[in-house]
């Protein structure tokens, strides 16, 4: 097997993104992880996947080890990285994998640059319109109607997760991953480490939260901003891969976005599954992936 190196590259847009990467041959598979965390997420996923497949996934801004140099509060200013990347990186064509918030900048790019993706790969993606975040009343005990619209309020509404990051508790950061992420098996003692440790260094945790309350490209508004009505003009093979005990993004997401992109989706609910899959069932996660990548896809008409 390829070894995974490491490095870093500058592009475009002004900031420098840390990557991993494993050799191999063809289209290569982007991998676009979620919030709360970094492309560490992947590591045991690209070991399972085909020896000859060329994988890359890199930190996005405000994650890991990328800088954060400019602010980055819509999934449009991601995805403008993410293509930079992979102008920078000399790709002419990619399969992309977008996973939690990766998802919606794996679907932006989808719409808005569709020659520059083979095949997509959903993997516990967030909804196509999005998901705003209610206020909270009398201490947090009750949501309310109204939503969260601007970083500065999100920042104020995640007061005390960043108090707790700031103080490197990580007893609480694994509480809080345990309760939301890994509710059916959990990682490693040395894989955890590392992924509380990406969850301390991210620094854009309410601007994410902000680009995900933003984002829709569904047809009807989302309870802050109105639906663009361009999911179905994602016009590439897409497998939508989603846990049925995911607690984070809860599997009618994984159905409602099948359902507003329409053709080309290939979904896969998987039994007895959280947040991230290939905790709980490495072995099946990697099989769909390598199944789906190998598979004769017709263009939709």
């Amino acid at each position: 097997m390829a070894e995974i190196k490491m490095n870093t590259i500058e592009i475009d847009t002004g900031e420098k993104l840390f990557y991993r990467e494993r050799a191999g041959e063809g289209t290569p598979l982007v991998m676009i992880h979620g919030n709360l965390f970094s492309s560490v997420i992947f590591e045991t996923l690209i070991g399972r996947l085909d020896d000859s497949l060329h994988v890359v996934a890199p930190d996005m801004r405000g994650f890991g080890k990328s800088t954060y140099n400019q602010k980055a509060d819509r999934v449009e200013t991601y995805a403008e990285d993410i293509k930079a990347f992979i102008n920078s990186m000399g790709f002419d064509k990619v399969h992309l994998l977008g996973m939690d918030f990766g998802g919606l900048i794996a679907m932006r790019l989808g719409v808005d640059e569709p020659d520059m993706i083979e095949k997509m790969i959903l993997l516990s993606s967030y909804s196509v319109a999005g998901r705003p975040i209610r206020k909270r009343a009398l201490g947090g005990l009750i949501k309310t109607k109204s939503m969260i619209r601007t970083t500065e309020a999100m920042k104020e509404y995640i007061k005390p997760v960043e108090k707790y990051k700031a103080n490197r508790q990580q007893w609480f950061i694994k509480q809080m991953l345990n309760k939301d992420i890994f509710t059916v098996d959990k990682p490693n003692d040395r894989a955890e480490e590392k992924f509380i440790e990406a969850f301390i260094q991210q620094r854009n945790l309410a601007e994410v939260y902000i680009a995900i309350t933003y984002f829709n490209i569904f047809s009807d508004e989302n309870g802050v901003v109105d639906g663009e009505n361009v999911a179905k003009d994602l016009n590439m093979p897409i497998l939508n891969l989603h846990g049925d005990k995911n607690e984070a993004v809860p599997v009618g997401v994984a159905k409602f976005n099948e359902r507003a992109i329409g053709k080309n989706v290939e979904t896969h609910i998987m039994n007895g599954v959280s947040h991230v899959p290939f905790i709980d069932d490495e072995k099946a996660t990697g099989d769909y992936i390598k199944v789906f990548l190998a598979k004769n896809h017709d263009k939709r008409k």
